[in-house]
Protein backbone atom coordinates (compact mmCIF):
# COMPACT_ATOMS: atom_id res chain seq x y z
CA UNK A 1 0.00 0.00 0.00
CA UNK A 2 2.85 2.38 0.81
CA UNK A 3 4.36 1.89 -2.64
CA UNK A 4 1.06 2.96 -4.20
CA UNK A 5 1.00 6.07 -2.00
CA UNK A 6 4.55 6.87 -3.15
CA UNK A 7 3.52 6.42 -6.79
CA UNK A 8 0.65 8.86 -6.25
CA UNK A 9 3.02 11.34 -4.60
CA UNK A 10 5.25 11.16 -7.67
CA UNK A 11 2.26 12.24 -9.74
CA UNK A 12 1.20 15.14 -7.50
CA UNK A 13 4.09 16.41 -5.37
CA UNK A 14 6.81 18.38 -7.13
CA UNK A 15 8.94 19.71 -4.24
CA UNK A 16 9.95 18.80 -0.69
CA UNK A 17 10.25 21.45 2.00
CA UNK A 18 12.81 19.69 4.17
CA UNK A 19 14.59 16.41 4.70
CA UNK A 20 11.90 15.11 7.06
CA UNK A 21 9.36 15.46 4.27
CA UNK A 22 11.68 13.70 1.82
CA UNK A 23 12.29 10.98 4.40
CA UNK A 24 8.52 10.43 4.62
CA UNK A 25 8.53 9.84 0.86
CA UNK A 26 11.38 7.32 1.25
CA UNK A 27 9.40 5.53 3.99
CA UNK A 28 6.68 4.97 1.39
CA UNK A 29 8.78 4.40 -1.72
CA UNK A 30 11.96 2.64 -0.64
CA UNK A 31 11.71 1.15 2.84
CA UNK A 32 8.91 -1.34 1.99
CA UNK A 33 11.25 -3.02 -0.51
CA UNK A 34 13.71 -3.78 2.28
CA UNK A 35 10.91 -5.08 4.48
CA UNK A 36 9.88 -7.40 1.65
CA UNK A 37 13.43 -8.74 1.27
CA UNK A 38 13.60 -9.40 5.00
CA UNK A 39 10.28 -11.23 4.90
CA UNK A 40 11.30 -13.38 1.91
CA UNK A 41 14.43 -14.43 3.80
CA UNK A 42 12.40 -15.30 6.90
CA UNK A 43 13.18 -12.27 9.04
CA UNK A 44 10.17 -10.78 10.82
CA UNK A 45 11.72 -8.37 13.29
CA UNK A 46 10.98 -4.68 13.79
CA UNK A 47 14.59 -3.84 14.67
CA UNK A 48 15.86 -5.45 11.45
CA UNK A 49 13.26 -3.52 9.44
CA UNK A 50 14.39 -0.29 11.11
CA UNK A 51 18.03 -0.97 10.21
CA UNK A 52 17.06 -2.03 6.68
CA UNK A 53 15.40 1.37 6.27
CA UNK A 54 18.84 3.01 6.39
CA UNK A 55 20.01 1.13 3.30
CA UNK A 56 16.75 1.56 1.40
CA UNK A 57 16.56 5.29 2.10
CA UNK A 58 20.23 5.67 1.17
CA UNK A 59 19.59 3.94 -2.16
CA UNK A 60 16.63 6.23 -2.82
CA UNK A 61 18.69 9.31 -1.96
CA UNK A 62 21.57 8.20 -4.21
CA UNK A 63 19.07 7.76 -7.02
CA UNK A 64 17.59 11.23 -6.41
CA UNK A 65 21.02 12.92 -6.46
CA UNK A 66 21.96 10.96 -9.58
CA UNK A 67 18.79 12.05 -11.37
CA UNK A 68 18.35 15.73 -10.49
CA UNK A 69 18.38 16.78 -14.16
CA UNK A 70 15.96 14.03 -15.24
CA UNK A 71 13.62 14.87 -12.39
CA UNK A 72 13.70 18.58 -13.20
CA UNK A 73 12.85 17.70 -16.81
CA UNK A 74 9.69 16.13 -15.34
CA UNK A 75 9.04 19.27 -13.25
CA UNK A 76 9.96 17.49 -10.02
CA UNK A 77 12.65 18.11 -7.42
CA UNK A 78 13.53 15.91 -4.48
CA UNK A 79 16.13 18.42 -3.28
CA UNK A 80 14.86 19.77 0.06
CA UNK A 81 14.15 23.49 -0.16
CA UNK A 82 15.56 23.83 3.36
CA UNK A 83 18.91 22.50 2.09
CA UNK A 84 18.90 24.94 -0.83
CA UNK A 85 18.28 27.79 1.61
CA UNK A 86 21.18 26.62 3.81
CA UNK A 87 23.49 27.09 0.83
CA UNK A 88 21.83 30.25 -0.50
CA UNK A 89 20.77 28.39 -3.65
CA UNK A 90 17.42 29.65 -4.88
CA UNK A 91 14.64 27.71 -6.62
CA UNK A 92 15.42 29.93 -9.63
CA UNK A 93 19.05 28.76 -9.53
CA UNK A 94 17.73 25.20 -9.45
CA UNK A 95 15.43 25.81 -12.43
CA UNK A 96 18.37 27.34 -14.31
CA UNK A 97 20.65 24.43 -13.33
CA UNK A 98 23.28 26.76 -11.93
CA UNK A 99 26.49 24.85 -11.26
CA UNK A 100 28.77 26.77 -8.93
CA UNK A 101 30.40 26.45 -5.51
CA UNK A 102 27.01 26.67 -3.78
CA UNK A 103 25.74 23.73 -5.85
CA UNK A 104 28.90 21.69 -5.21
CA UNK A 105 28.68 22.35 -1.47
CA UNK A 106 24.97 21.58 -1.37
CA UNK A 107 25.31 18.38 -3.39
CA UNK A 108 28.29 17.31 -1.26
CA UNK A 109 26.13 17.83 1.82
CA UNK A 110 23.40 15.57 0.42
CA UNK A 111 25.83 12.95 -0.90
CA UNK A 112 27.51 12.83 2.53
CA UNK A 113 24.11 12.47 4.17
CA UNK A 114 23.27 9.53 1.88
CA UNK A 115 26.65 7.96 2.69
CA UNK A 116 25.85 8.20 6.41
CA UNK A 117 22.58 6.35 5.80
CA UNK A 118 24.50 3.62 3.93
CA UNK A 119 27.01 3.40 6.78
CA UNK A 120 24.24 3.06 9.37
CA UNK A 121 22.64 0.27 7.35
CA UNK A 122 25.79 -1.86 7.21
CA UNK A 123 25.16 -3.20 10.72
CA UNK A 124 22.36 -5.30 9.22
CA UNK A 125 24.86 -7.48 7.34
CA UNK A 126 25.83 -9.37 10.50
CA UNK A 127 22.25 -9.76 11.72
CA UNK A 128 20.60 -11.55 8.80
CA UNK A 129 20.82 -14.72 6.74
CA UNK A 130 24.25 -14.85 5.01
CA UNK A 131 22.66 -15.01 1.55
CA UNK A 132 20.65 -11.87 2.27
CA UNK A 133 23.80 -10.22 3.60
CA UNK A 134 25.45 -10.79 0.20
CA UNK A 135 22.51 -9.04 -1.49
CA UNK A 136 22.63 -6.20 1.02
CA UNK A 137 26.35 -5.68 0.42
CA UNK A 138 25.77 -5.62 -3.34
CA UNK A 139 22.94 -3.06 -2.99
CA UNK A 140 25.05 -0.92 -0.68
CA UNK A 141 28.18 -1.07 -2.81
CA UNK A 142 26.13 -0.24 -5.91
CA UNK A 143 24.60 2.79 -4.22
CA UNK A 144 27.97 3.89 -2.89
CA UNK A 145 29.37 3.56 -6.42
CA UNK A 146 26.75 6.08 -7.58
CA UNK A 147 27.83 8.47 -4.81
CA UNK A 148 31.47 7.97 -5.82
CA UNK A 149 30.57 8.77 -9.42
CA UNK A 150 28.87 11.98 -8.29
CA UNK A 151 31.98 12.95 -6.31
CA UNK A 152 34.30 12.15 -9.24
CA UNK A 153 32.44 14.54 -11.52
CA UNK A 154 32.73 17.25 -8.87
CA UNK A 155 29.02 17.02 -8.04
CA UNK A 156 27.98 18.31 -11.46
CA UNK A 157 24.88 16.21 -11.94
CA UNK A 158 23.39 18.89 -14.19
CA UNK A 159 25.84 18.36 -17.04
CA UNK A 160 26.06 14.58 -16.98
CA UNK A 161 24.10 11.85 -15.22
CA UNK A 162 26.52 9.97 -12.96
CA UNK A 163 26.84 6.32 -13.87
CA UNK A 164 28.60 3.31 -12.49
CA UNK A 165 31.10 2.16 -15.11
CA UNK A 166 30.76 -1.27 -16.72
CA UNK A 167 34.05 -2.24 -15.07
CA UNK A 168 32.73 -1.24 -11.63
CA UNK A 169 29.49 -3.11 -12.30
CA UNK A 170 31.48 -6.24 -13.18
CA UNK A 171 33.59 -5.86 -10.03
CA UNK A 172 30.42 -5.59 -7.94
CA UNK A 173 28.89 -8.62 -9.66
CA UNK A 174 31.97 -10.84 -9.31
CA UNK A 175 32.52 -9.69 -5.74
CA UNK A 176 28.95 -10.63 -4.87
CA UNK A 177 29.31 -13.94 -6.71
CA UNK A 178 32.50 -14.70 -4.75
CA UNK A 179 30.74 -13.84 -1.48
CA UNK A 180 27.76 -16.01 -2.46
CA UNK A 181 30.04 -19.00 -3.15
CA UNK A 182 31.80 -18.47 0.17
CA UNK A 183 28.44 -18.57 1.96
CA UNK A 184 27.45 -21.72 0.06
CA UNK A 185 30.65 -23.51 1.13
CA UNK A 186 29.99 -22.73 4.81
CA UNK A 187 26.60 -24.41 4.70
Amino acid sequence: MDLIKAFKLDQTKTTYSNFDELREYCILSADPVGHLFLYVYGHDDENLRRISDYTCTALQLANHWQDVARDLDQNRSYFPIETMEMFDYSPQDYQNRVYDERWRSMMKFEVDRAQKWFDDGKQLWDLVDPHLAVDLRMFTFGGEAILTSIRKQKYNTWKKRPKVSKFSQLRLFFGARRDWKRVQKKQ
